[in-house]
């Protein structure tokens, strides 16, 4: 009796959540196969785009990073955004401060994680989540080769 009552409970659950899906998302113009090359001492502006292509509602949502804190911050004043049903480019501006000191090759995960919020604090609230991240990576120092060929000066 009590195994039924999970099953009954866990179907009721099912169907009560798939009334309230929706799906956000989140663009960038880098990511792990097309990450963002840096020199070191370089300061790059990214913005990432907060979408809400399907559903039936607006949405409230809350950024944070969650990788990357020591080279990246959040530049919006509110880290709340809100997301229209139908919008796909509601930016998030992020600040990549790489250090001077920083080695060709050395890299950095940087992560940004957004979180729905609910407008209603009463009852139940279950609300969504996603990530998405990018690499930067600090270039190689180009070598000059030092085998300049330098034409002769002819004077007529």
């Amino acid at each position: 009796m009590v195994k039924f009552n999970k099953i009954i409970l866990s179907i009721i659950l099912i169907v009560i959540l798939s009334y309230n899906a929706s799906a956000f998302g989140i663009s960038s113009p880098y990511w792990d196969e097309n990450p963002l090359y840096v020199n070191p001492g370089e300061s790059k502006e990214v913005i990432m785009s907060l979408q809400n292509m399907i559903g039936d509602q607006d949405l409230k949502v809350i950024a944070e990073l969650n990788s990357g804190k020591e080279i990246a911050e959040i530049l919006d004043q509110s880290t709340t955004y809100n997301v229209p049903l139908g919008s796909s480019n509601i930016p998030v501006k992020i600040r990549i401060n790489v250090p001077i000191d920083a080695k060709p090759k050395q890299e950095w995960q940087v992560g940004l994680s957004i979180k729905t919020v609910a407008d209603n604090t009463q009852g139940l609230s279950l609300g969504a989540g996603i990530s998405k991240g990018f690499k930067v990576i600090i270039k190689e120092q180009e070598k000059s080769s030092g085998n300049a060929i330098t034409k002769p000066l002819v004077s007529a």
